[in-house]
């Protein structure tokens, strides 16, 4: 028997074997790859997938960061990004590599149909389809830090020496690899924002100077506010953060007293709660310059009820979230600041942990307070 020709015709089966089981694998991911490959639902699951779409800086473009979370029995998470929030939008399945997304955020019918390239890993997700290509990660390094906030303030101030209450938006970006931060309220009106240190030695973006004093009288409700951000590294994204319909009434200043104790190094805030359940109050001393971004204190949050005369006696042994009172000079001006905070439907103001990005409301009230 010749064992050479048959070794030779088997390893010949076995080659042609190998190229029709290529050829149905490649079929099946649509993407014409030449090698078999299937990724399985548990490469998926129980992880963030972060796609930058980013297209330009333009208001009307649909090219936000998407941050989904496929999750078991088919359920669909995306992330509001700037806030951080977790919401069920749809349904996902897989099935020889063609992922489909049903985003009902997006649109009621929205049915996105991709197959999965052989490049995809458990953290790399590559994907094709008849529209075109999108690329997924577990980590975005630059994005790691990044959370955003947009909110409306109703603030009472003094105008011609009356005090009025006037709504103005505003906005806060963190981020430590930021290099330039727009907040885009609408197809033709967009903010730059300034980077300061705040008091937690944290960098942060807010309005510039200029802006600050851009008030309106009547609070127009929802609304859909985007942020781009360039990083230092050069890369650009754009967030969305949504603005709820909610607004939220003035203090009255008219019964906020701040009453100092001569040489005792205390002071003792008074002051009347709105007349609305849920807010939670912060009592800030501020320096001889009002400056809000650096305060010699800052309380812990106060709850109230509605209405409720409230009082708090400050001095360096009282419960803050910051205290340097030290720094402020005897016989100099010093301003106090109480402002009263509506978080965002869902979210706990005491064990939500990303309740200092979920603002909806601020009212507010800074007044000169005397000599300490």
């Amino acid at each position: 028997m010749n064992t050479s020709f048959y070794n030779k015709l088997s390893f010949a089966i076995m080659i042609v074997g190998s190229l029709f089981l290529t050829s149905c694998g490649s079929s099946s991911n649509g993407g014409g790859d030449e090698e078999e490959f299937e990724f399985n639902s548990s490469d998926l699951t129980n992880k963030y997938w972060y796609a930058n779409p980013y297209l330009s800086s333009d208001y009307n473009r649909n090219d936000a960061l998407i941050v989904y979370r496929f999750e078991g029995g088919g359920v669909l998470k995306k992330q509001e990004f700037s806030g951080r929030r977790d919401e069920v939008v749809g349904d996902w399945s897989l099935v020889d590599n063609q992922l489909v997304i049903q985003d009902e955020s997006i649109s009621a019918n929205d049915r996105q149909e991709w197959f999965v390239q052989t490049s995809s890993t458990s953290s790399y997700l590559k994907l094709n389809s008849s529209t075109g290509t999108r690329e997924f990660y577990t980590n975005i390094d630059e994005v790691n830090d990044v959370t955003a906030d947009a909110y409306v303030v109703n603030d009472l101030r003094l105008v011609n020496n009356t005090y009025v209450s006037s709504y103005k938006m505003e906005y806060a970006v963190y981020g430590n690899k930021l290099s330039q931060v727009h907040a885009l309220t609408n197809a033709s009106t967009s903010f730059e924002l300034e980077d300061f240190t705040d008091f937690q030695g944290e960098k942060v973006y807010y309005l510039k100077e200029s802006d600050r004093a851009n008030y309106f009288d009547i609070f127009d409700g929802a609304s859909l506010v985007k942020f781009y951000l360039k990083f230092d590294g050069g890369e650009n994204y754009k967030l969305e953060e949504q603005v709820y319909g909610s607004d939220i009434a003035a203090l009255d200043n008219f019964s906020t007293t701040a009453t100092h104790a001569s040489g005792a190094g205390s002071v003792t805030i008074k002051w009347n709660a709105i007349d609305e359940d849920d807010i939670y109050y912060f009592v800030e001393i501020l320096d001889k310059n009002a400056n809000e971004y650096l305060p010699k204190f800052r309380s812990t949050r106060q709850s109230a009820d509605a209405g409720e005369a409230k009082e708090l006696e400050i001095d360096n042994l009282t419960a803050s979230e910051f205290e340097a009172l030290d720094e402020l000079a005897i016989g100099e001006d010093y301003y106090v600041k109480i402002s009263g905070f509506k978080y965002e439907e869902g979210i706990d103001p005491d064990n939500s942990s990303n309740k200092e990005i979920n603002i909806q409301a601020v009212t507010r009230y800074i007044f000169k307070a005397g000599a300490w």
